[in-house]
């Protein structure tokens, strides 16, 4: 998935496919962040994200500089 990194806000919920669009995240990446903490929640059996639980996930998970690996 090509990394387009659009807005996340706060006060916005976001599908799953919205959301991995937004982010550039792919099916592997959403995983991990999810195992790591992302919260989601369902609806209607389809999968949103708050934006605020995003913001929160990168506060507690981000890194100040990339640093390959």
């Amino acid at each position: 998935m090509a990394a387009t990194a659009e807005v996340v806000e706060a006060g916005h919920s976001y599908s799953r496919e919205e959301f991995m669009r937004r982010t550039g995240l792919g099916p592997a990446a959403m995983r991990t962040a999810r195992r790591n903490g992302l919260r989601v929640r369902y609806v209607g059996g389809r999968m949103h994200v708050l934006g605020s639980d995003w913001l929160q996930y990168l506060d507690e998970h981000g890194a100040d500089e990339y640093r390959p690996t």
